[in-house]
């Protein structure tokens, strides 16, 4: 699978999974600050920016094992996969995203709480 090819394979999916996230919260949409707009902003942020340091790196190593191919067998490409891991686990700590994704589990325990009365 060329490079092109395996980036518009990840959008779609990621497309699709922002999507499916979206409608399954639509109850939760009154119960957040800003409303269905409002959530979709957070979601999307929280997606991207978890995301983004994730495909710069996966992509970035590929397009440089396209270009480098006596090194696709490296312990550097099995190092990369962690450090794009690890990039994504540490975006999701950005203060930027918990809050994003504290508005949206507000909302959601506040849509439960609302339908226990």
């Amino acid at each position: 699978m060329q490079t092109w090819q395996s980036f518009l394979l990840v959008i779609v999916f990621l497309t699709v999974a922002i999507g499916l996230r979206y409608m399954l919260g639509r109850a939760a949409f009154p119960f957040h600050p800003e409303g269905a707009t409002g959530y979709l902003k957070d979601l999307l942020l929280e997606t991207v920016i978890t995301y983004v340091p994730l495909m710069v790196i996966i992509f970035g190593v590929k397009i440089y094992l396209d270009a480098n191919p006596q090194f696709q067998n490296s312990p550097l490409v099995f190092a990369s996969i962690g450090i794009a891991v690890v990039s994504m686990l540490l975006a999701k700590r950005l203060p930027l995203v918990q809050a994003a994704s504290a508005r949206m589990m507000k909302a959601r325990h506040d849509r439960w709480e609302a339908l226990k009365q």
